[in-house]
């Protein structure tokens, strides 16, 4: 899955989907793993969602499709920040 960012407003940003459905999310972090950017976003009803960073005009996030790779980033928001991130 990808979303698009197609609207922002302070620290909401509003993504679309591929499949054409769109919801708000609240950025918490990003970091960087292996020269790859990872965003943690929260939906609307608070759930912590991990993508892959797309920079670009438009921005993307991807969905991490690697399983090692979505546990190694969600450990390192954790480590990072333990009270917003229990993984």
């Amino acid at each position: 899955m990808e979303l698009t960012k197609i609207n922002a407003k302070d620290d909401m940003i509003l993504l679309k989907s591929d499949t054409g459905e769109s919801g708000w999310f609240r950025f918490i972090d990003m970091l960087c793993r292996e020269g790859k950017e990872y965003a943690a976003l929260a939906d609307e009803g608070g759930e912590v969602c991990v993508m892959e960073f797309i920079e670009g005009a438009p921005e993307r996030y991807r969905e991490i499709e690697d399983d090692a790779v979505f546990d190694d980033v969600c450990a390192m928001f954790a480590e990072a920040d333990p009270e917003d991130f229990d993984y």
